[in-house]
């Protein structure tokens, strides 16, 4: 009787501290996967820890973070394992814990050498690390490009985007971001943290409510300091104003 009684108080108990954990926690809980959407408190030391990675490996895998620790509420992180459907028979992997050039070659069904090409800046097979960024065949696959490695100007998408928002922001169509995304097949189905190519003619974006310097760049794949660099008018990052053109290119 005392053992069933101490197991019921013990499961009572259970029930009474998840009841009262705080929200952001059940959330940032559930959310490790291959990404994650930053709540409020979180710090990548904490997001490192909650998703068994590491604070490098974040920063690896998202190249918007810089060596920085800023992060915000409602910004998207990729975490190791994530596969980043790209276009024109390209995708980007990032590399998880255990994972070898061997191993990837036969899981993209290609060769060590060919990823190798595909990822210039690996100079050892035998060395690549967690939350890198590697370049390897879509499922479609095709003939490799005279230069595979993507170069070309991106977007990652925010809650609530569209194709049509992010068109307008950027003083281009629909129509012509979809040209150059063939793996889009409906303009209204994308989602957050998905990648997309930008017409090479989109140079500004245009402030909206609530933006900053700092969520521009993440948005582009940029930095903050390369879009202050592109717009000296601009003395006070901190002050941007609602309907400003910006350039991020």
């Amino acid at each position: 009787m005392k053992r069933k009684f101490f197991i019921q108080l013990f499961v009572l108990a259970a029930l009474v501290v998840s009841a009262f954990a705080p929200a952001g926690e059940a959330f940032a809980a559930s959310s490790c996967g291959t990404g994650y959407t930053v709540v409020k408190g979180d710090t990548l030391g904490k997001i490192a820890t909650r998703c068994d990675t590491t604070i490098s490996a974040l920063r690896r895998a998202n190249p918007e973070i810089g060596n920085g620790n800023l992060i915000y509420p409602g910004q998207y992180l990729y975490l190791p394992g994530a596969l980043i459907k790209g276009s024109g028979g390209y995708d980007t992997y990032i590399i998880a814990r255990g994972d070898t050039l061997r191993s990837l070659a036969n899981r993209f069904n290609t060769t060590v050498d060919s990823l190798m090409s595909l990822n210039p800046d690996i100079k050892d097979a035998n060395r690549i690390y967690e939350g890198q960024r590697l370049v390897v065949p879509g499922s479609g696959g095709s003939t490799p490009p005279s230069n595979p490695v993507p170069t070309g100007k991106s977007y990652i998408v925010q809650k609530n985007d569209t194709l049509k928002k992010i068109a307008t922001w950027t003083n281009t169509t629909v129509d012509a971001i979809l040209a150059v995304n063939p793996q889009i097949t409906n303009a209204n189905l994308i989602y957050v943290g998905q990648v997309i190519s930008l017409p090479d003619s989109v140079t500004t974006y245009t402030v909206q409510s609530g933006d900053t310097l700092k969520k521009i760049s993440v948005r582009f794949g940029t930095t903050l300091d390369k879009v202050l660099a592109l717009n000296p008018g601009i003395t006070n990052p901190d002050k941007i104003y609602v309907g400003q053109v910006v350039r991020v290119y």
